[in-house]
């Protein structure tokens, strides 16, 4: 069976696209550019599909940065929190929210998996996401999925959401399980040559790789206070 699934080149993703793999599925990759701070993640996404052998789109939807206000487009500042300020780390969360991102990203994926013939898209929507983001609830798969059968006149038609109600630190432990490249994914919401270990992306990553207890493979400039 066809999918099409979402790469961002961060850890969740990459880990969704081997798990498709190992179940078997025909992968199409897609990554969507919206106008981020920086390209990071998407050479990331153009070495891990050359890794896995799949097929692997970019779109750039640069001009969307004018519309959807985000710390990662460029409106504001991306604070970076420490452990003594929690509040400050909910707050640089908060800043990171892209207006109805997925919701854009799985409908470009939709529109590409009726042109190649696929019946499924896929994103690695999970449970460590619920509190910030709105569009990786299990509700909105819900209801995402049915719009798009009704859009697409198919009511076969799934989107693919496997890490749903599972926490990063699970998402690692399978990662490690599937040999997922780790070390090719780029999480970090700062542009440098390695991850600065300071934004609150970074702080998720390497939280989750110590829970889950396998080892961070991480360049940081500067260790994760966690």
């Amino acid at each position: 069976m066809q999918v099409v699934t979402l790469l961002s080149g961060g850890l969740d993703s990459t880990t969704l696209l081997y798990h498709l793999l190992d179940d078997g599925y025909e992968v199409y990759a897609l990554t969507i550019l919206y106008g981020q701070r920086h390209s990071r993640e998407a050479s990331a996404a153009k070495r891990i599909a050359e890794r896995a052998g799949v097929n692997h789109v970019l779109v750039d939807l640069w001009d969307l940065k004018s519309v959807l206000h985000s710390a990662l487009t460029g409106h504001a500042e991306v604070p970076s929190p420490t452990a003594e300020t929690p509040d400050a780390y909910a707050q640089s969360l908060q800043s990171t929210v892209v207006p109805n991102r997925n919701m854009i990203m799985l409908s470009i994926a939709a529109g590409y998996a009726y042109s190649i013939g696929a019946h499924a898209v896929a994103y690695a929507a999970h449970a460590s996401d619920y509190a910030v983001y709105p569009d990786c609830r299990p509700e909105f798969v819900q209801a995402l999925e049915k719009a798009l059968q009704v859009s697409l006149d198919d009511s076969s038609f799934k989107v693919i959401a496997p890490f749903v109600h599972m926490k990063k630190a699970e998402i690692v432990r399978l990662g490690k399980l599937l040999g997922v490249p780790f070390e090719l994914t780029w999480s970090c919401y700062c542009g440098g040559r390695k991850h600065c270990g300071r934004c609150s992306s970074c702080k998720e990553r390497h939280r989750a790789f110590v829970e889950a207890g396998v080892e961070d493979p991480t360049e940081y400039e500067t260790e994760p206070i966690i």
